[in-house]
């Protein structure tokens, strides 16, 4: 079971989406205070100044052909956009309760 359990932890993809707390470069891109970072398991994957823009171009970084399950733990706010854009997948919506983050996703 600890083989089998090992071998689908490998497949799922990991992501955050918080804000940034000053002025920085990181992997070549321009982050200003209080923009909207989505970090994933590669690094920096999407920046901006929209929660809900910043978050579908975070999930769509960590998307690959074989996902089926998409499941966002939420801060405070929902956005459904990620339901819309996806149609196929399945999104859970889950209450994660984190203070700083705005979502934790995996996708799988």
């Amino acid at each position: 079971n600890a083989d089998t359990m090992a071998e689908a932890l490998s497949t799922v993809a990991t992501g955050q989406l918080t804000y940034a707390v000053r002025d920085t470069s990181i992997d070549g891109k321009e982050i200003h205070k209080d923009d909207i970072m989505g970090l994933s398991d590669s690094g920096l994957a999407a920046v901006g100044k929209s929660i809900d823009q910043t978050l579908l171009e975070l999930v769509d970084a960590m998307m690959n052909e074989d996902a089926e399950l998409i499941t966002l733990y939420y801060g405070s706010d929902i956005s459904e956009e990620v339901e819309e854009k996806y149609p196929d997948i399945d999104v859970e919506l889950q209450m994660g309760g984190q203070p700083i983050y705005y979502y934790i996703v995996s996708v799988e």
